[in-house]
């Protein structure tokens, strides 16, 4: 679904990602994981065409992204986005925030109403909490908010930018469950940030380990613990652990 093919992108005098090879299969969840500052939300955003990169090409179903805004705006439609708090607006509700694309596409109000209630059941999202400002809803509502937003236009990919980051651990775990189930029913192609080895083998099949802006290793989680591309694989993974057991 995704290809990128000899990507780059700096910020300044900051190499945020050397030039990347990456291709994400089809249909199944990649973990973008590894450490703060090692390049993943910048592979996200060069995905989705927020970022527009220094060298290479990003492929989307076969086709470069496009450079003109309208039509990377079209593409952008079929790929949900979220960011870690939900990145929700404060002045509109629950139900608002998540229908915000579809009225601006200009839905009919029926069609809106039955996506609604599609995604309420789907995220088990409280249904009366639609009429709630973001400020109103606990942490694990605004996720909730977000992913629905993400999934209103029924898009061919979802996007997660440390979607479960800010959230208090039991909340994160109940969610974490919630999510894998999402991902299983629909079968869409997710790519998911995160710096959580835990949350990487819970939630993905696929896993692209950077750091410093430079992919060390991918694979499943299995063939990165027991074939490490890399000292740095390793140390990763027993440094998580570690942090786990400590505070278990």
């Amino acid at each position: 679904m995704f290809e990128l093919e000899g990507v780059s992108k700096r910020f300044g005098v900051t190499q945020a990602l050397h030039p990347v090879e990456l291709r994400l299969p089809p249909g199944r969840t990649t973990v973008l994981l590894g450490p703060s500052g090692c390049g993943k939300s910048t592979v996200l955003r060069l995905m989705n065409g927020l970022l527009p990169p220094d060298t290479g090409r990003v492929l989307f179903d076969g086709q470069p992204l496009p450079s003109e805004e309208a039509a990377v705006l079209r593409v952008r439609q079929r790929m949900g986005y979220t960011l870690q708090g939900g990145g929700l607006f404060p002045h509109l509700t629950a139900g608002q925030n998540v229908a915000l694309m579809a009225s601006y596409l200009r839905w009919p109000h029926a069609r809106i109403r039955a996506r609604l209630e599609a995604l309420v059941e789907l995220t088990r999202f409280p249904a009366e909490a639609l009429e709630r400002f973001p400020a109103q809803l606990s942490g694990g509502q605004r996720q909730r908010v977000g992913l629905m937003r993400a999934l209103m236009l029924e898009p061919d990919v979802l996007l997660l930018d440390e979607p479960l980051g800010a959230l208090d651990p039991m909340v994160r775990s109940e969610l974490q469950v919630d999510l894998r189930a999402i991902f299983a029913r629909l079968g869409k192609t997710v790519v998911l940030v995160t710096h959580d080895l835990a949350e990487a083998a819970f939630l993905g099949q696929h896993v692209v380990l950077l750091r410093d802006g430079r992919v060390v290793q991918q694979g499943t989680l299995a063939e990165l613990e027991t074939r490490p591309a890399d000292p740095f694989v390793t140390r990763f993974i027993q440094a998580q652990r570690l942090t786990l057991e400590g505070g278990a």
